[in-house]
Order: C-alpha cells, then structure tokens, then sequence
C-alpha cells in the first residue's frame, strides 16, 4: 500500500509545475452610426407633399416623424424637420428645405366664337371663368376693338393673370352680323278698313308715311327693330326722344319751330367760331324750311328733273330735315356751295372731322344712299346732341340715324 500511495503523488507533483493559463479581454461590438441624407423640395403653391418626402436615404436609424402634409399654401421657403432614433435610442433632428413657388398660369375657360347681331350689345365675360393654382380670384379682362354697331368679325383675347405674374391669353372671335333695317308693323288693317286708312295716308301732310301704312296712332308706343320706342306727338315722330323726319316719318304740314332751335343756333355759332380758329370761314345756308316751301321746291325739281331723280336729293314736303329746325346747309367762303363740288373741299374734311364735337352728325354719309334713302350730301348737317353725334360719328365712319335706331327711310306712295 504504502508503494502505490508514492507514485501517485510524484504524479501530482509534477503535473502542479506546469505553465500558467493566460487570461485575454474581450471588447464589446462598436454601434454604427446613423445615417440619414435629406434633399430640398421645390414645388408649386398648394401642390401636395409630404414631410417625409425629402428623406433620399436612412441607415441603423428609425424614423419617428410622424408623416403628415407640409403647408405649401404660401410662396417662399420653409424648413421641414425631421427626427430619427439611432440604435442606441438617441433622438436626432434633420431639416431640409422646401421652397414653395408659382410659376403656373391661370386657365380660362370660355367660347372660342360669339355672334350677335348689329346693335346688340352683350357681356364678353359672361359665362368666361379663370381658376389659377394659387386660389385666388383671377380677374379676366378683353384686349382688342370691337362695335357692337359695326358688321363684321373682331379678333379678340380674353387675358388672366395671377399676383404672381403669370399670364394666359386665349384668341376668339366676335362675329357682329347685319340686321335687317326694319320697323314692327302692327297687324294690316281689315279689309273693309283697308281703303278708308290708305286714303288718310296718301295725305302726306298729316301722317307718317309707313309700309303697310301704318297710322301716327298706331305707332305710337311700338318698338324699333333695335328696341327703341317709337312716339308720336302731334304728328311728329321721337324715337328715344330725338325727332325723327324722313322718308318714313313725316311732319304735320302744321308743325314749324319758327326758324332753327335756339340749341342748334347756339352749337352752329360755337361751330363755325372753331372752324375760323382753324382758318376756315363758313355759315349755316338754307337753315330753316316750312312745309309750303319745301312743297314748291320739291315740285320744282320733279318739273325739271323728274320724280325719280328730285326723290334722291329733295325731300317731299312734310318729310324735310329742314323743316324740324335743326338742321341746315353749309357754305364757305370761296368754295362751292350746296353741291357735290364742295364734297372734296377742306372745309368739308373739317366739317366730317369735327361736327360731332357740337353735337352737329353728317346727316347723309357716303355709301348710305340705301339707307337714308338720299345721295351723299357732305354739307347737309343735323344737330342731335353731343352725346349721340359722338356715338353716331363711330371714329369717322359715320353711322346714320337710319341704322342706331333700327329704322327705314322709304316712301310707300
């Protein structure tokens, strides 16, 4: 016993001498850092976006902003904030910026053609709407000329345009088209009362000669073919209160203001004063006219001329411009006078230029003759006002009385 007892602690010995175990630390794993990278925005006023839509890319970072909408309602930039928690639960903040700008014009929504007839008026911005990004109120404007009262096509633009400065233009047309010149006629009379009206008419002294021989009464109160309301006093015939004589609308054989209106006297004077301030010398020839003279001077041209020629440049008795007192003849000093020899006359230039600014119209225009139912007459002026001589005197291109109102000139005997 004492034998195995001695080998086993030699054992034991020896293996206690061994080297000693070294011991070596062990370094915990790093944390990345989070990485986020942002980009600006640039978008339209009030177009959509979102908070988070300026984040490109994100790494061992979380996104904790919540998403929601950015106003983008008013121009100019703003900063978007937006925070991230890294692996190690720290909260960051990041900004970008977005710039809110307009650079979008306004769209107009319209017709690209609109038609009515001569002497019409409409709204051109009736039913024409603009709507713009911004969502403010978009004022549309018409460029261009036009009249109502002048036939023919007008190229015109609506425009609209934003705070911003941003513009739309957008082409239509105008389209004013002629309407027959015509006065409403009441109903023909019956049969049986038929010739007793045609003889009252045929007598021109006492009424309005018509088509369809329409009596002074039943006139009275009816409606141009431009809506004007026709009055008959005493005979004599007003439309919107200007008196009216012509080969449609006749004078009582009666009627006589004494000589020409204390109104047109006064405009003729103050006409002719501006005319000499412009090296013209001129008068008013052939002012006033009774019945009984323009009878005898009709009847004198129809002896020498015959009935058809006297009927384009001498009015039948009753239905002389003359004889209303407010219109006369021109001459001038030195130069043809009441005849087509002053027509080229610098005089008449002045007069067809100027007239207007006295409330004084070329009575019977060039080119008219259908209408007023007389030949060109460039020294036969009517006084009407300033306000209508404006109207009528169109930029030179002279509308007749005949035409603003809707009326005929004819004879129907």
């Amino acid at each position: 016993m004492k034998k195995v007892l001695l080998v086993l602690s030699g054992f034991l010995l020896i293996t206690g001498c061994g080297k000693k175990e070294e011991t070596k630390e062990v370094e915990e794993p790093k944390v990345p850092d989070a990485v986020v990278e942002l980009e600006n925005k640039e978008v339209e006023i009030n177009e959509e976006l979102m908070n988070t839509s300026g984040i490109v890319k994100t790494e061992n970072c979380d996104v904790i902003t919540t998403e929601e909408k950015v106003d983008t309602s008013v121009l100019g930039e703003t900063a978007v904030t937006i925070k991230v928690k890294d692996l190690n639960g720290v909260e960051k903040e990041y900004t970008y910026k977005v710039n809110v700008k307009d650079s979008k014009a306004p769209t107009i929504s319209y017709k690209e053609k609109l038609t009515v007839t001569e002497g019409t008026k409409i709204d051109l911005l009736k039913n024409v709407s603009a709507k713009d990004n911004s969502g403010e109120k978009i004022k549309v404007t018409v460029e261009g000329k036009y009249d109502f009262n002048k036939v023919g096509t007008y190229k015109l633009q609506y425009v609209a345009k934003d705070s911003s400065g941003n513009e739309t233009k957008r082409d239509f047309s105008l389209v004013v088209k002629a309407k027959p010149v015509v006065v409403e006629k009441k109903d023909e009379p019956s049969s049986e009362n038929k010739t007793t009206n045609d003889n009252k008419n045929s007598n021109i002294s006492g009424s309005t000669a018509k088509a369809g021989k329409v009596t002074d009464s039943s006139l009275n109160g009816t409606k141009t073919s431009k809506g004007y309301t026709i009055t008959v006093k005493n005979g004599v015939t007003y439309i919107d209160g200007v008196l009216i004589a012509n080969k449609t609308y006749a004078l009582p054989s009666s009627y006589n203001p004494g000589g020409l209106t204390s109104q047109t006297n006064s405009a003729s004077q103050e006409m002719f004063n501006a005319a000499k301030g412009a090296g013209y010398n001129m008068w008013a020839q052939s002012k006033f006219r009774s019945y009984s003279t323009q009878n005898k001077l009709y009847n004198n041209y129809v002896k020498s001329r015959g009935k058809s020629a006297a009927d384009t440049f001498s009015a039948r008795p009753g239905h002389s411009e003359h004889q209303t007192g407010l219109a006369f003849d021109v001459c001038a000093k030195n130069k043809p006078c009441i005849n087509s020899d002053f027509n080229n006359t610098a005089e008449a230039k002045w007069l067809a230029a100027n007239a207007y600014k006295y409330g004084f119209i070329l009575r019977y225009p060039k080119g008219k003759e259908s209408i007023t139912g007389y030949k060109y007459e460039s020294w036969h002026f009517r006084y009407v006002g300033k306000d209508l001589a404006a109207k009528l005197y169109n930029g030179g291109n002279w509308i007749t009385l005949e035409e603003h109102f809707g009326i005929t000139s004819k004879y129907d005997y």
